[in-house]
């Protein structure tokens, strides 16, 4: 017959009152029970109960046995001590204390290695030893004056446990931890340190902690942990970590919690023990110190609120036997649809949802899974007992699903089951159909591409047709002009200056009228050098007389005679290299590049190289001037008007512009044009 795991105690079997708190074992073995309705007192199966007529007082709230053997009873209003088989008040809401206390109704009492008494109250911390009493409370560093446990760590430190947060009080100083700090929660109900010096802090709502080296380590439900409650921490003979909660007692294999700190698995294992398990009622109650305590036989004992849950660890079963998995069901559009090893859905149908289970025969409610979408999830999907899984709008295509179990000790079935899912793609999304659609698009796309470069093409070539148009209809124009200045203004001119001339000889005698025909004859002469030069500038006659490369030779001798800018030129034969238009439009090129010169770049040299090969000619400017900024304002840039008509003359001879400049670094400005472009 095996042993029963857990045992219960009742006001039917002999306690004060059903709704327990406090439960300590004295170093006699005698275990105390505190509550509502006096102490108990339990000894060999006997129960003895003291209340107010024995001078206690209200609810018993904490116990604690110093080293002198006397228990301390901190109650709701009073703090009590017995010792020698008498009760003595040592402090109470009424007065006439021996102790003083912010609030006489401790939560936590703990004696240090120094015989010092701590008492945790609502409203702070307190110190007692040699008839001195020392408060501390959130001024002197704890992070809040509610505390509910207290523990003195092998190192010496005194750890505090308080509604809103941890506190390590040495060496006279506090260090608090919040959740700024890495804990896990603020509501601490319990502090336990194991035998490697680790610390465990459990919490109200907020999961158990770890604190080690400095660094806090969190397990809550959704990483394997039964409950976010942690009310007390006891620890048994097979390093199982037992915890109380309001949805009963669990326990979890320490081994596990130290591995998902170190990285080494990413959820644990909790045994749970409820009603179902022989509790009384399985909510737990803390936050008054002891809420828990292993008895020197090994059992523990958990306040309830119906009386104590004891719990035989070493009398609980376990499975070495990994749960055997099976796919149950498999529904598509909410339908059962009868299983196959690959599982195929028509198109429009890919809502599914897949029932497995594990089969235990020691808790088999307790069974945890794991399952994963093959060509979907890309890692394990923790399920804990939830034993269906949804997929809503699964992508064509083939997948394998698989999921794997693990009984209530851990022992996972790594092989698991698996079924097949193969989801077929609507006519739209089949190969064929994508491959057709891709091909008609691809087709439309040379279609569109090659029309825009087409409409490109033609809008570039009439852009390019009317410039050429424009710019000869100007040459044209400023030939014509040039002709009449010179055949009809500088012929009538010419005319007037022979009249003043004939004038002068016939006012010989007459000085007033000489000096008349004197002023005549000259202001006729400017006239006429100037209409030579604008029709020169117009139209330079000595393309159509000399040919190109005088021409630019010429001109480039008249700017550099008319300048204190020192030119260098070096012009090859050019003559029928290139069209009648295309000499003009060359000519304009270099003319209006050494206007920008003279006008703008204020530089004391310029060089100009006109050049020809089997390819085309090519022209370099450049100056040493001050330079410009492309981005400059428009008043630093009036040269780029200019470069603007350059810049269309070449784009018209079907050439190629580059110009570099800089603020302060000159301007150079190369020019390649192909040979008998016309």
């Amino acid at each position: 017959m095996s042993r029963r795991i857990i045992t219960t105690y009742s006001k039917a079997n002999g306690l004060a009152a059903d709704n327990t708190y406090p439960i300590f074992e004295d170093s006699s073995g005698v275990m105390w029970r505190g509550g509502w309705g006096g102490l108990t007192r339990i000894e060999n199966g006997q129960f003895t109960h003291y209340d107010d007529k024995d001078g206690l007082i209200g609810l018993h709230m904490s116990l604690y046995q110093d080293r002198e053997g006397t228990l301390w009873i901190g109650s709701y209003g009073a703090l009590t001590r017995l010792r020698d088989g008498r009760f003595e008040l040592m402090a109470s809401a009424k007065g006439k204390n021996k102790i003083e206390l912010p609030d006489p109704s401790p939560l936590a009492i703990v004696q240090d290695r120094e015989g010092a008494m701590w008492f945790g109250t609502t409203e702070g911390l307190v110190r007692y030893k040699n008839g001195a009493v020392t408060g501390y409370t959130a001024s002197d560093g704890l992070p809040d004056k509610y505390i509910q446990a207290i523990h003195e760590s092998r190192d010496g430190a005194l750890w505090i446990g308080t509604r809103g947060g941890l506190a390590r009080f040495d060496n006279g100083r506090f260090i608090a931890y919040t959740e700024n700090d890495g804990m896990p929660a603020t509501r601490v109900r319990c502090i336990y340190e194991d035998g490697d010096g680790v610390l465990w802090i459990g919490a109200y709502d907020g999961g158990l902690a770890r604190f080690k080296d400095g660094r806090f380590t969190r397990y809550t439900m959704k990483d394997g942990l039964f409950n976010n409650g942690a009310f007390q921490i006891l620890e048994d003979r097979r390093g199982n970590l037992w915890m109380s909660c309001n949805k009963g007692i669990y326990s979890v294999s320490k081994q596990e919690l130290n591995d998902f700190a170190a990285g080494k698995i990413h959820s644990i294992t909790s045994i749970s023990f409820d009603q179902n398990d022989g509790m009384l009622d399985e909510e737990c109650n803390g936050g008054m110190q002891p809420a828990g305590w292993i008895a020197r036989d090994g059992k523990m004992w958990f306040p309830t609120q119906h009386g104590a849950a004891v719990i035989d660890a070493e009398a609980a079963p376990r499975n070495p036997l990994p749960p055997p998995v099976l796919v149950e069901q498999f529904m598509v559009q909410r339908r059962p649809v009868d299983l196959h090893e690959v599982m195929v859905i028509p198109p429009g149908s890919d809502d599914v949802e897949i029932h497995y289970t594990g089969l235990s025969l020691i808790k088999s409610e307790q069974v945890k899974f794991k399952y994963q979408l093959v060509g979907l999830d890309r890692d394990w999907i923790e399920a804990g007992t939830r034993r269906a899984v949804y997929y809503s709008h699964l992508p064509p295509g083939d997948y394998k699903f698989r999921v794997i179990a693990a009984n209530v000790d851990g022992v996972w079935n790594t092989e698991g089951a698996s079924i097949g899912i193969r989801i077929l793609p609507p006519f739209y999304r089949t190969w064929w159909f994508v491959a057709l659609a891709t091909a008609t698009v691809a087709a439309l796309a040379v279609l569109a591409y090659r029309k825009r470069v087409s409409h490109l093409e033609q809008a570039r070539a009439a852009q390019e047709t009317f410039s050429r148009r424009l710019i000869d209809s100007q040459e044209q124009e400023r030939k014509r002009i040039a002709a009449e200045m010179h055949d009809s203004l500088g012929q009538n001119l010419l005319i007037i200056k022979n009249r003043a001339l004939l004038g002068q000889m016939a006012a010989k005698e007459h000085g007033v009228c000489r000096e008349q025909f004197d002023e005549i004859d000259l202001s006729v002469s400017q006239a006429i050098d100037e209409v030579r030069t604008i029709a020169y500038n117009l139209r330079p006659h000595h393309l159509d007389r000399l040919g190109l490369t005088k021409t630019l030779e010429a001109m480039i001798d008249k700017a550099a005679a008319a300048s204190s800018i020192r030119f260098t030129w070096r012009i090859a034969d050019l003559d029928g290299a290139l069209s009648k238009p295309s000499e003009i439009n060359l000519y304009r090129i270099v003319q209006e590049s050494i206007n920008n010169i003279l006008k703008h770049s204020q530089a004391t040299e310029a060089e100009i190289e006109v050049s020809r090969d089997a390819h085309g000619v090519q022209v370099l400017i450049r100056d040493n001037g001050r330079g410009f900024v492309a981005a400059a304002p428009a008043a630093e840039t009036r040269r780029g008007f200019g470069l603007t008509g350059i810049n269309e003359r070449v784009r018209m001879l079907g050439g190629i512009l580059a110009i570099e400049s800089g603020a302060g670094q000159g301007t150079t400005i190369t020019v390649k044009l192909p040979l008998r472009n016309g």
